[in-house]
């Protein structure tokens, strides 16, 4: 029953920001399915490509969509964080608002997988394994060991590795090229 409810939820919560032409690319634990290994999740992620603007308008939509939200709340954590968390009933989608050069690029590099009975744009293995890296919580890792591990020698390592190093230069911190190097080699962290 769970497992409908969810789907349920999923196939209404990206229903919402395609008719709302958000440009969107979903990551977090559905991509890890979709790209990687299967796993179980709770909730949906997605990156959202979207001026503060629009983000404001994306939140006052989703009050009158249905999403149990409070507006001032989800204005506040999109002004410190710039994320959205979109609640209905138990479940949640929460929004990051794309913010590196690179988010555009794995939008332009992702393909459309069936989801829900919906086609759903997924970054590729390459772009998943970054993202996972950049976050670099346990969970993360262990993900990004599993789309490594998945998809092998047909990786871009060329691609990994000229994206992250423009990235950790560019921040000073050289942690997530660690990352990635231990994932490389065949390991989670």
């Amino acid at each position: 029953m769970a497992g409908n409810e969810f789907d349920d939820f999923c196939r209404f919560a990206f229903t919402f920001l395609e008719r709302r032409g958000t440009p969107f690319l979903v990551i977090g634990g559905l991509a890890v399915v979709a790209v990687g290994e299967p796993r179980t999740t709770a909730d949906a992620d997605a990156i959202v490509f979207v001026s503060t603007a629009e983000a404001e308008g994306l939140i006052r939509h989703a009050a009158e969509a249905g999403f149990d939200l409070r507006i001032e709340m989800e204005l506040a954590r999109l002004a410190t964080t710039g994320t959205m968390r979109l609640r209905r009933g138990r479940f949640q989608i929460d929004l990051i608002t794309a913010s590196l050069p690179f988010e555009e690029t794995a939008l332009a590099r992702a393909t459309r997988e069936e989801l829900f009975g919906m086609p759903l744009p997924f970054p590729s293995p390459e772009d998943l394994i970054l993202l996972k890296v950049l976050a670099g919580r346990d969970k993360d890792m262990l993900d990004a060991a599993g789309v490594a591990r998945r998809h092998g020698k047909r990786l871009d390592v060329g691609y990994l590795h000229h994206t992250l190093r423009s990235i950790c230069e560019l921040a000073e911190d050289m942690g997530p090229w660690t990352r990635l190097q231990r994932i490389l080699e065949g390991g989670p962290s």
